[in-house]
């Protein structure tokens, strides 16, 4: 269990060195943190919900040959 909360902690750092939170102040932190999950949030849900349908529609062209290269 220790080993997996100092890898947590290594990769946490990690995070904070490369997009330069650790400038930030807690309160700048926490609201980018927000943004962040809320953008993720709205990528996932728009991939399951609208990908399928344009991945079926390319194949649907794709099966039926109308679609030349």
């Amino acid at each position: 269990m220790a080993g997996a909360s100092r890898s947590l902690s290594a990769l946490y750092t990690q995070y904070l060195l490369v997009t330069a939170l650790y400038m930030l102040e807690p309160w700048e932190r926490a609201a980018f943190n927000l943004l962040l999950v809320i953008i993720m949030a709205m990528v996932l849900y728009t991939t399951f919900i609208f990908m399928p349908q344009h991945v079926s529609a390319a194949l649907g062209y794709l099966r039926s040959g109308e679609l030349e290269l």
